[in-house]
């Protein structure tokens, strides 16, 4: 009995120097927790801000170890996986945030720059105008992602408009420059604008091997030969095996007279991409000046085999035949090529009326059936799906891609469309001109 009171005594002691114990250590620990997790968040959101996605994926694994329930955390890393392609882990990391109850407004932008970066262009277009109009602080991310919606889509507009906000607030960065020449060709603005474009991204990033190439071609087009060699060199140097970057450099040699500089090229073009077209066709232009009919005949066959929807392949093949002395063939061929200009100018106005109206259906029907007519059905089976993207029960689209699986042999893919197409209302354009419009 006489042991009990220096028992309590000790154990009131223990208590009074343990809770002295915890009023230091707290105060020690919440400095270690603060010092750790906001100067990682702080990290994150700076680096996913400036572009630099190594970094902020860093800075956020140091941020979730430390607090491995922060919502936040999650989400940017959901936002530094878009960035970089990582669809799977952005979709882990968007289902984890909404888990810890992260604001519906930014999943859903999440989920938008998640279904643009997979090319579900129509599913994020709301949600990417919505947060580029409402946006307090420049969003990099959302502006190439709205960009790319617009341009494929071919909004073009649109994209201008997006592109030059985004120049404006990230003005070190070379993409928008860079894409804005690629609208400037689309819509054939100004001969010197996508140069412009071109030279300002380099200037930002010299080693932008993608605006060197851009800028050389359009060096070629506007025959500032001279220039544009230099600028073919220094590309390939950079990318030596990219067989467009030889084309248009063997290209820029006949224009500057270096026959044997640009057959090289071409050879180069072809050995290196088998299935290029054009290059075939430069190389039998330059048999065709030394007046090897049949060499250049069999080039042109070559390059129409890859390519049937080239006008100017086929006025070459007839003065071919012609000059092989086999007349009634090139008659054919000269009237073949007649059909095909038509046909090529049907296209070009279809794509006119899609500058100016990006949604117009009609018009993007009558590109996709333009495509599956002459061969290029991955483009034919592209315009198509972005139809049914907006209107899922097209029947001319459904039809489209109906026809196109039945052709690969993917018969259920094919039975999927061919169902939708007999439930759907009738097609938004109807006539003789197409066949089907």
């Amino acid at each position: 009995m006489s042991q009990i009171g220096p028992r309590i005594k000790n154990s009131r002691a223990v208590a009074v120097l343990s809770l002295g114990i915890l009023a230091v250590a707290a105060p020690v620990v919440a400095w270690l927790w603060w010092r750790a997790e906001p100067g990682a968040a702080r990290d994150a959101r700076d680096a996913l801000a400036g572009g630099r996605y190594d970094q902020a994926g860093k800075a956020l694994e140091r941020w979730i170890g430390t607090a491995p329930d922060a919502a936040e955390a999650h989400y940017l890393k959901g936002r530094a996986a878009v960035a970089t392609g990582r669809l799977h882990e952005a979709a882990g990391e968007l289902k984890r945030a909404q888990e810890l109850g992260y604001p519906r407004d930014e999943l859903d932008l999440l989920r938008a720059l998640i279904a643009s970066k997979a090319g579900r262009h129509t599913e994020a277009e709301a949600i990417l105008k919505q947060a580029f109009a409402e946006s307090r602080m420049p969003d990099r991310q959302v502006d190439e992602a709205l960009a790319k919606t617009f341009l494929e889509t071919y909004n073009l507009t649109g994209a201008t408009t997006v592109l030059e906000r985004w120049a404006r607030d990230f003005p070190d960065d070379p993409k928008p420059y860079l894409w804005r020449a690629e609208v400037h060709i689309r819509t054939g603005s100004d001969a010197t604008a996508a140069e412009n474009d071109y030279r300002e991204a380099l200037r930002r990033d010299p080693s932008l091997a993608r605006a060197r190439r851009g800028l050389a071609e359009e060096l070629r087009k506007a025959h500032r030969n001279a220039e544009a060699a230099e600028e073919y060199e220094f590309y390939l140097d950079l990318e030596p095996t990219d067989a467009v970057a030889h084309l248009g450099a063997g290209q820029n040699r006949v224009e500057l007279g270096d026959e044997n500089a640009a057959t090289g090229h071409l050879k180069r073009a072809v050995e290196l991409d088998a299935n290029n077209a054009a290059a075939y066709k430069e190389l039998a232009e330059l048999v065709a000046r030394r007046a090897d009919w049949s060499a250049s005949l069999a080039l042109l066959d070559r390059a129409i085999a890859l390519d049937p929807a080239d006008v100017t392949l086929r006025y070459r093949r007839g003065l071919a035949l012609s000059r092989l002395g086999r007349a009634d063939q090139a008659r054919a061929e000269q009237a073949a090529a007649t059909r095909l200009r038509h046909d090529l100018d049907r296209l070009t106005q279809a794509r006119k009326r899609l500058i100016a109206a990006p949604h117009d259906r009609k018009s993007q029907l009558e590109v996709a059936r333009w495509m599956f007519d002459h061969a290029q059905d991955h483009e034919g089976a592209r315009w198509a799906q972005k139809i049914l993207a907006e209107h899922p029960d097209d029947p001319e689209a459904n039809r489209l891609l109906a026809d196109y699986h039945q052709r690969r042999g993917e018969t259920g893919l094919a039975n999927f469309y061919r169902l939708r197409e007999s439930s759907g209302p009738e097609p938004a354009s109807t006539g003789k001109e197409g066949e089907r419009r």
